[in-house]
């Protein structure tokens, strides 16, 4: 549900700041089971009341809480280049995984840990993955536009290409995630890209050159 218009560094300002910063320190401190709406208000020196009367619910404050953490500290740049975007791209992404602070911290043991087979996480997990391939798609669909890249190339697929090496080491191999595999794994995609593969199963609808 869409949050109501506020002014600028005024009250409402100042009440969502301090709701998602309690939010999220909560998910690291207490878990997302052990988050309750009452003790983001005690952290954030609120009253339920505006917590439940503006989110209504813990899943949907959570999720905002979530969506703003990353539009702020981990947006998608869109820059014209494409290899240079998904390098961003793969590079925040390493930048999130690697990051210490608490806030971060406890929205990736929410996803990568036992909580995220609970329903609730499950789908923040999905939508908030989904929303950020989806803007690395338009990435991608962008450089077709500009003929950078055939038309006819599957987005989705070469974004999975970028970030498969990376959760590979995040998931199976613990090795370290750094700026040099982020790069690696652009390079190896848009290789595979030179190469033929990527393609939509849509015929394609006219010529375009390649990278």
């Amino acid at each position: 549900m869409a949050e109501p218009k506020r002014r600028p560094g005024g009250r409402s300002e100042r009440v969502r700041v301090a709701v998602y910063d309690a939010t999220l320190h909560g998910l690291h401190e207490d878990g997302y089971a052990g988050l309750t709406i009452e003790s983001i208000a005690a952290r954030a020196s609120v009253h339920k009341t505006t917590i439940y009367r503006r989110w209504q619910s813990k899943d949907a404050v959570v999720a905002a809480a979530v969506a703003d953490l990353v539009s702020q500290q981990f947006p998608v740049q869109a820059s014209g280049s494409l290899v240079n975007d998904l390098r961003y791209f793969a590079r925040t992404l390493v930048r999130l995984l690697n990051s210490r602070s608490p806030r971060v911290r406890g929205v990736l043991h929410a996803f990568f840990s036992e909580a995220s087979t609970l329903p609730e996480i499950a789908t923040l997990k999905r939508d908030f993955f989904a929303g950020r391939y989806a803007q690395a798609e338009a990435i991608v669909s962008a450089a077709g536009e500009r003929h950078d890249i055939a038309i006819d190339i599957d987005a989705g697929e070469l974004i999975g290409l970028v970030v498969a090496p990376i959760y590979y080491r995040l998931l199976v191999s613990g090795e370290p995630i750094t700026n040099a595999v982020a790069d690696r794994a652009v390079d190896n995609a848009l290789a595979a890209l030179r190469g033929g593969g990527c393609q939509s199963n849509t015929p394609n609808s006219g010529a375009a050159q390649r990278n």
